[in-house]
């Protein structure tokens, strides 16, 4: 036996693969896996270092995780393409010749948060009463939340208490978008039963009933990106409005304009509540060498869109930009109705034309 060994050692010794180090070990530091007490040769052997040592996640007969090597300090590393996730189990094989004695050591991921830290900071439309033909709603939570679970968690009762569901869903199945950091959900109401003339607008009718009460319930155990169930759950009760048919006019936009010298804002009402994610990306200032920085605030339920400049303002003309693809809350963008005879798919995509509203600092 002590000859086999020895045997073994020369091999490995004589490919380049080990020093002569009876206290090979792996250990996992700064996300990656290393095998310690061992030398590692500056090529990788034939099949590759994946060849001689592997990660796994989990039990039973599952495939290595995916990821890199590279050799530091004349140490193996392994760097997973992923984070290890919490309560995972890991276990790392190092064998440094096929066939021969290999060397195993388990990990465990960190233990799984448990503090809640996810809850709902706001919904808009923030106003308490929604037009009929209500195009999208947005849900901005404090923290990054799990994807695919809007339909199980979020809810329109209907002045009885009863889920608006079925052939009364309000919402588009499978529509679920998201900003990059998943705070921001965007849920759009059917477009079936807004667009007067399609058949479920006249069978069923559009997804709000002017004058009724309806209650927005979100679930406080929707779980957030590490798993954990919201801190509170939500609820907000609306009445359906008036339907909302007629394209915004900037013409008919109350345009102050602030003082010279100051730092007063820029401050524009309109004649009913606009799109607030809208707002904050396609209203904009323009002076004579270009865009004007500041600051946007939306107030008033989204009737009011305050400007305050990062400078005090000049004397002279200024432009307000508005890109036309600014909607109401019906979906309705600058020149043209969302209700036309044509279906399109609702999507996030937004033409960028213009229109300008001059004023003028005195």
């Amino acid at each position: 036996m002590l000859r086999v060994r020895r045997a073994a050692i020369a091999a490995l010794l004589s490919l380049g693969l080990i020093a002569a180090s009876p206290n090979i070990s792996i250990r996992f530091e700064n996300g990656a896996f290393q095998v310690t007490g061992w030398q590692a040769s500056a090529h990788a052997p034939a099949k590759g270092w994946s060849s001689v040592f592997a990660v796994y996640a989990g039990t039973g007969d599952v495939p290595a995780l995916l990821g890199s090597y590279a050799v530091e300090g004349g140490e193996l590393v392994f760097h997973p393409m992923w984070p290890i996730a919490p309560g995972v189990h890991y276990r790392a094989v190092f064998t440094p010749i096929a066939g021969g004695p290999r060397i195993e050591k388990s990990f465990d991921g960190p233990p799984r948060p448990t503090n809640r830290i996810a809850r709902v900071e706001q919904v808009y439309p923030s106003g308490d009463t929604w037009p009929s033909n209500l195009l999208r709603l947005y849900v901005y939570f404090s923290a990054p939340m799990s994807r695919g679970e809007a339909a199980r968690h979020v809810h329109m009762l209907d002045d009885t208490g009863k889920e608006l569901g079925g052939a009364h869903a309000v919402f588009l199945p499978g529509e679920e978008l998201w900003d990059p950091a998943f705070r921001r959900l965007t849920m759009t109401f059917d477009p079936g039963r807004i667009k007067r003339g399609l058949t479920s607008n006249e069978a069923i009718g559009p997804p709000l009933t002017e004058g009724k009460r309806y209650t927005l319930v979100i679930d406080a155990d929707w779980p957030d990106a590490r798993g954990v169930p919201m801190a509170e759950g939500f609820r907000k009760v609306v009445r359906g409005g008036p339907a909302r048919r007629i394209p915004p006019d900037p013409k008919q936009w109350d345009v102050k304009a602030p003082r010279t010298g100051s730092n007063e804002p820029l401050v524009v009402d309109f004649p009913v509540p606009m799109n607030y994610p809208l707002l904050q990306r396609m209203l904009r200032v323009a002076g004579t060498h270009g865009d004007v920085s500041g600051a946007i605030r939306i107030d008033r339920n989204e009737t009011e869109w305050r400007f305050t400049p990062g400078q005090p303002w000049a004397a002279g003309t200024y432009q307000l930009v508005v890109e036309t693809g600014l909607e109401d809350l019906a979906g309705n963008h600058i020149g043209q109705p969302f209700d036309l005879d044509v279906f399109n798919r609702v999507t996030e995509h937004i033409t960028t034309n213009t229109v300008s509203l001059p004023f003028t600092v005195r």
